[in-house]
C-alpha cells in the first residue's frame, strides 16, 4: 500500500513539472538560446544582421548572432601568444571592425624582387663566409697603400659587374680574395701600390663597402652599352665594356688589370717595370686611329700582357685576364670611337678580342708581349714555381 502512495506521487510531481516547462518555453528560450538550434532560415537572417522578436539583447539592441563552432570551442593559443580569444577568432568574425588598440599590427610586406638567377652552376653562391663583422670596423679607414695627395703611382685594379647582391656571389668572394693577396698576404703583398676594385653601378652598397673595409680603393665606372645582337652572348658579358673606362683614371701611371680569378702566388710588384712605353707607329695608323675632326691619336703608350695561346707561337692575342696599361684620355676616346664597330672583331670573345683588334701586332699600337711567369694562363706542371700569378 505504502509502495503504490510512493509510486502515485511521483507521477504526480512529473506531471507537474512537465506542465510548468510547457508553460515556461519560451521565456526559457531567451535564457539558453545558445542551446537551441536556429532553423536555416533564421540562420540566414542573424547572419544578414536582422533581428527577430525574441532574439535580441535587451541591454543594448544589437542582434544577437548564432554561434559558431569556433565560439562554442575555440581553438587554443599558442604558447607565448598574448592574443585574447577575440584576437585570435577567424577574420570572418571580425571583419569591418577596427583591431583593438593593444594589438600591433606587423608593418605591409616589401614586394619581393626577383632573386639573381645564375646562368651556370659555378655562379651560385658559395657556402663560404666572410669576416663580415671584422671588415665592417675598418670600412671608414683609408685604402691601403693609397696616398690622394702623394705623386702619381702605379695602381693594381680589378673590375665587380656581378649582378649577384649576396657577399657569397663568387665572382664577389674571389675580388676579396684577390684583395687579400695583393694587400696582405706575406708571400703575395705589395708594399707600395694600392688596389682599387671598380664596380658597376648596380654594384650594392654593402658589397662595396666590405672591399673599402677589406683595404681597397672602390669606385663606380659609367655603364656602356654593348649589345651586338649575336647568339651566344651572355648577359653578363654586355656589362664588361665598362673596362674601357678605366683609361680615364688618369690619376694612375700605370693599371695592372686583373680579372676576379687571378690568383697571386708572389709579389708582382715587377710587372710594372718590365711593361713599357712604346711609341706609336704613325705609317700604321688606318682610319679608325683618327679622331672625327682628321687629328690622329698617335702618342706614346703602354698596354702590355701575356699571350693567350702560350704554346702557339704564331698568335700574337693577348690574354684579358691580366694587363697593364697607362691611361689616357686620347685612348679612351679612340676606344669609344670604335667599341660597336661589331664587324671589325669577334664579338663572343668580348673586350678581350677588341683590345686585341686595338692593339694588334701589326697596327699603329702594338701590344707588348710579356713572359709567361706573370700570366699563367692555362697552367701545367712544369709551370710550378716558375710563374707569379695566375688568371
Amino acid at each position: 500500500m505504502r509502495r503504490w502512495r510512493n509510486v502515485a506521487t511521483a507521477t504526480l510531481i512529473l506531471i507537474i513539472i512537465t506542465y510548468f516547462v510547457a508553460q515556461n518555453q519560451e521565456a526559457l528560450s531567451d535564457d539558453y538560446s545558445f542551446g537551441i538550434p536556429f532553423t536555416e532560415s533564421e540562420q540566414r537572417e542573424l547572419g544578414s544582421g536582422k533581428t527577430q522578436e525574441g532574439l535580441t539583447d535587451s541591454s543594448n539592441s544589437e542582434a544577437v548572432k548564432a554561434p559558431s563552432d569556433t565560439e562554442l570551442h575555440p581553438p587554443p593559443l599558442p604558447i607565448g601568444n598574448e592574443a585574447t580569444p577575440q584576437e585570435a577568432s577567424p577574420p570572418s568574425l571580425n571583419e569591418g571592425l577596427s583591431p583593438p588598440k593593444e594589438v600591433q599590427l606587423p608593418p605591409p610586406a616589401e614586394p619581393v624582387q626577383a632573386g639573381f638567377q645564375a646562368e651556370f652552376s659555378f655562379q651560385q653562391d658559395l657556402e663560404l663566409d666572410l669576416p663580415v663583422e671584422a671588415l665592417k670596423q675598418f670600412i671608414n679607414n683609408k685604402p691601403h697603400n693609397y696616398d690622394p695627395n702623394g705623386p702619381k703611382t702605379n695602381v693594381y685594379a680589378t673590375f665587380m659587374a656581378t649582378r649577384n647582391p649576396s657577399i657569397k656571389d663568387p665572382y664577389y668572394m674571389a675580388i676579396h680574395s684577390l684583395v687579400y693577396r695583393l694587400l696582405w698576404s706575406p708571400k703575395s703583398r705589395s708594399e707600395k701600390y694600392a688596389f682599387v676594385v671598380y664596380v658597376a653601378d648596380f654594384v650594392t652598397p654593402e658589397q662595396r663597402q666590405l672591399l673599402a673595409g677589406a683595404g681597397a680603393i672602390v669606385r663606380e665606372l659609367e655603364m656602356l652599352e654593348w649589345n651586338p645582337q649575336v647568339e651566344g652572348i651572355q648577359n653578363r658579358w654586355k656589362d664588361l665594356f665598362a673596362k674601357l673606362n678605366m683609361w680615364k683614371e688618369t690619376e694612375f701611371s700605370k693599371i695592372f688589370s686583373l680579372d676576379a680569378d687571378a690568383f697571386p702566388v708572389a709579389n708582382i710588384d715587377g710587372i710594372f717595370d718590365v711593361a713599357t712605353e712604346q711609341n706609336c707607329i704613325e705609317s700604321k695608323l688606318t682610319p679608325e686611329d683618327y679622331l672625327l675632326d682628321g687629328t690622329s691619336f698617335c702618342e706614346p703608350f703602354v698596354f702590355a700582357g701575356i699571350p693567350q695561346d702560350p704554346f702557339n707561337p704564331v698568335s700574337k692575342s693577348i690574354n684579358g685576364g691580366a694587363l697593364v696599361f697607362s691611361p689616357s684620355t686620347r685612348m679612351h676616346q679612340r676606344f669609344l670611337q670604335n667599341y660597336l664597330k661589331f664587324e671589325k672583331y669577334d664579338v663572343k670573345l668580348v673586350e678581350q678580342a677588341f683590345l686585341n683588334w686595338q692593339f694588334e701586332p701589326n697596327g699603329a699600337f702594338p701590344a707588348q708581349l710579356l713572359e709567361r711567369e706573370w700570366n699563367a694562363a692555362f697552367p701545367t706542371e712544369d709551370d710550378e714555381g716558375e710563374c707569379e700569378s695566375g688568371a
